[in-house]
């Protein structure tokens, strides 16, 4: 996909199926801070929320949630080490700090419905395409 008008460029949203949206939304709003936005779309039976860079998560209320099999989508933080204890202080179980070839360091967690969540900090090797 050479061409730069179809050539991907940014995450615009991803989905986490959940069991309860309204104590999901709850969670997602006062632990991770992500701001709820109106959704786009004809649904009772979803919520829209977005980070600061624009890109969205969508929780839609599925009574076979988690997804499966298990997926997760990582969120860059500045401060991984304050990310991390503020989640503990929060009494989300998190991971140790993992640190990979390229210097980036990361940990993960789950919603209350089992989804895996990674915070990290940002990549170590840049844009490669």
């Amino acid at each position: 996909m050479s061409d730069d008008s179809i050539r991907l460029k940014n995450i615009n949203h991803i989905t986490y199926n959940v069991k309860n949206k309204d104590a999901a939304l709850k969670w997602y709003t006062e632990t991770l801070g992500l701001k709820q936005i109106p959704k786009m779309v004809d649904s009772d039976r979803l919520y829209w929320l977005q980070l600061p860079s624009g890109a969205m998560v969508h929780i839609i209320e599925n009574p076979d949630a988690p997804s499966a099999p298990s997926h997760h989508t990582a969120f860059e933080v500045d401060d991984l080490d304050a990310a991390r204890d503020a989640m503990i202080g929060k009494g989300v179980e998190v991971t140790e700090i993992q640190t990979r070839h390229d210097g980036q360091r990361a940990c993960y967690l789950e919603d209350p419905d089992g989804n895996r969540i990674e915070l990290c900090t940002v990549s170590g090797f840049g844009v490669l395409v």
